[in-house]
């Protein structure tokens, strides 16, 4: 066993994203039916933060619980500092290129039809959209304000990959140590 690298852990936390946004349109699209009501919509808006967020974190805890292994039976001394805050920062700035793109549409009008593919690849803000009025195909009818609301909704990915990585590393989610810790 030895430590992953870089680029790997990368790709793997870009593969976890993808697939947080693709259930959260699932989620979406399923419950399309009672769009209308807002109180449905909002609810559903803080699932897909859960889905996605979690998903996040899951990929940094299962490095965490890695390097904590690696620790334990000395293969490495020490986890490299700041890794999954940096990943996390990497994917945070690879998921507000979508964003960009709908500012820049918003505002120049560039590519027709944008917004209907942009909700389907930030899926976790599909719902937001629907529930701040946004639900038409073109986004030069969008206030252009909107597309930097989506993109602090990914504001987190930093944090709950370093928060990810921590818990795996320091194994706090182990039921031996959360039940019967000695106070």
């Amino acid at each position: 066993m030895q430590r992953k690298p870089f680029w790997k852990l990368l790709l793997l936390g870009i593969g976890y994203m993808a697939l947080g946004n693709v259930m959260s349109t699932v989620m979406t699209v399923a419950l399309s039916v009672i769009a209308d009501i807002a109180i449905v919509m909002a609810i559903l808006f803080l699932m897909t933060l859960f889905v996605f967020y979690s998903l996040v974190f899951t990929i940094a805890y299962k490095d965490g619980q890695r390097e904590r292994l690696m620790l334990k039976n000395h293969r490495t001394e020490g986890p490299v500092k700041g890794r999954w805050t940096l990943i996390g920062i990497i994917m945070f700035a690879i998921m507000c290129i979508p964003s960009v793109i709908l500012f820049f549409d918003s505002v120049c009008g560039l590519i027709a039809g944008y917004l209907i593919p942009y909700r389907m690849i930030c899926g976790m803000i599909y719902p937001l959209a629907l529930v701040t009025g946004v639900n038409y195909p073109e986004a030069s009818q969008m206030p252009p304000y909107f597309a930097f609301i989506f993109m602090a909704c990914y504001i987190f990915i930093p944090v709950m990959t370093a928060v990810g990585f921590n818990f795996g590393f320091n194994d706090r989610f182990d039921p031996d140590k959360v039940m019967y810790e000695k106070k």
